[in-house]
């Protein structure tokens, strides 16, 4: 069944869904009675189609940079993992210098403590022990070109491997905002992009890049920052009341990162938003050109 959504410029964030068959009824109705858009309200029509897919069997793979990134998508990890798909984790860094709440210094002691954290996570959302690929957090950026560079080499290559070997149906990562900006998760989030740009893949078809839409977002210069506008996001995955729950559970697991007030603070704002993780989908063009002003889709 096609479906109608209507997207208010002014309220994108509020969706109005009309059934095919109505929306004919109305588009008739217009022509014999010459009804006029509103220009207060710019809207724009999309026609989706929604075909149920089955997840058993399909692989999704996860590429964040530290131990805890993963809960920005942590609802929609359990729920697929529940539902019978095979969801890997990869964690980049090991986040020794994010001491947070221990009286640890940064380096091996703490993380050891973060590595058991994210087996921690993993297990309350039922989904596969994460790959820890080890590398240091800041990605020897301090270093400056000639250590930064080699390093972050090495890593895309270990990237590419790990890809081959997992063969995911999906990849999900941070997008050029990075969540918070953070310099490790953008420079991950491209990482991976490239490694998915860079051949075409037997098995692996789409990358998604983890966003908060502008319209959840108040300030205005915090838009800017790490916002994505709601149009792009086009794959909206709601979530269960377990979900949620199994999620929350991982968050505290991460005592060394997160005070128990702000855990409960996050909690909270699961429990009381609309229950679903918004993503931006890499798409590549169906048409050649040599025009950069046309259509790409």
């Amino acid at each position: 069944m096609i479906q109608i959504l209507k997207i208010d410029a002014k309220k994108p964030h509020q969706l109005t869904v009309i059934s095919s068959s109505s929306y004919f009824l109305l588009l008739i109705g217009c022509i014999f009675i010459s009804c006029q858009p509103d220009k207060k309200t710019e809207q724009k029509e999309i026609a989706r189609v929604e075909t149920p897919v089955s997840v058993k069997g399909k692989v999704i793979m996860a590429v964040f940079a530290h131990p805890d990134d993963e809960l920005y998508i942590g609802p929609l990890m359990a729920k697929y993992a529940r539902e019978g798909a095979k969801v890997q984790l990869v964690t980049v860094t090991d986040g020794r210098y994010g001491t947070g709440q221990t009286d640890l210094k940064p380096g091996d002691e703490l993380t050891v403590l973060r590595n058991e954290e994210v087996n921690c996570a993993a297990m309350n959302m039922g989904i596969e022990k994460p790959i820890w690929m080890g590398y240091h957090d800041q990605l020897k950026l301090k270093d400056g070109f000639f250590g930064h560079v080699p390093y972050i080499q090495e890593i895309m290559l270990k990237l590419d491997s790990l890809v081959t070997e997992i063969e995911p149906d999906v990849i999900i990562t941070w997008g050029p905002d990075g969540g918070s900006n953070h310099m490790d998760h953008r420079i991950v989030g491209a990482s991976i992009t490239q490694i998915f740009l860079s051949k075409i893949w037997d098995k692996t078809k789409t990358l998604y890049y983890v966003a908060t839409p502008s319209s959840h977002i108040d300030e205005e210069d915090k838009k800017v920052l790490r916002g994505v506008a709601d149009p792009y996001l086009t794959t909206q995955v709601a979530y269960s009341e377990e979900d949620r729950e199994n999620a929350i559970k991982a968050m505290h697991c991460y005592k060394s990162q997160f005070a128990l007030d702000l855990m409960e603070s996050r909690a909270d704002r699961w429990r009381n938003g609309d229950q679903k993780v918004y993503l931006r989908p890499l798409v590549k063009s169906t048409k050649l050109s040599e025009n950069i002003f046309f259509d790409p889709i």
